[in-house]
């Protein structure tokens, strides 16, 4: 069996933790090799789950979007909002994607803090997607944790 990415990047963490850091001459690159593994876990972890972390934020994003829409009153806003994430991804690389969620969350920075002005205004639509926008960056943050046993 030839393993995927993820796989062969846990294995050689695996590796490095089982066998090198034993072997490790001193403190010192018993520390250095144990953090060289943890990290290669972690590049693990997000080998396999990259894409859908950030295809998960940009439906969250636009559904965000949309739903504030009819509410903003900033123009500027409102068109950053509907191009964020109107036209197809230029590919599915994570690079790519990252990009356009980099875009795209920094539109929704910029409605965050227009939404929290208008909760304090005291506006109703405002702080139903307020609590909508701080549990997106909720999951967001969940998303995006380590999970891997090292």
């Amino acid at each position: 069996m030839i393993p995927n990415g993820s796989e062969g990047i846990g294995h050689l963490a695996a590796r490095i933790f089982g066998d090198l850091v034993p072997k490790a001459p001193d403190a010192y690159a018993m520390s250095d090799l144990a953090m060289i593994a943890t990290l290669l876990g972690m590049a693990a972890e997000d080998y396999d789950r990259a894409a859908d972390v950030l295809i998960a934020d940009e439906t969250e994003i636009t559904a965000i979007f949309d739903a504030a829409r009819p509410n903003i009153a900033d123009p500027v806003l409102k068109a950053r909002m509907a191009s964020a994430l109107v036209s197809p991804p230029e590919g599915y690389r994570v690079s790519q994607l990252s990009a356009r969620a980099d875009a795209a969350m920094r539109v929704l920075i910029d409605l965050h803090a227009w939404v929290e002005i208008a909760q304090d205004e005291g506006l109703l639509w405002a702080v139903e997607l307020n609590g909508r926008i701080w549990r997106f960056l909720e999951r967001h943050t969940e998303r995006r944790a380590y999970h891997a046993a090292f």
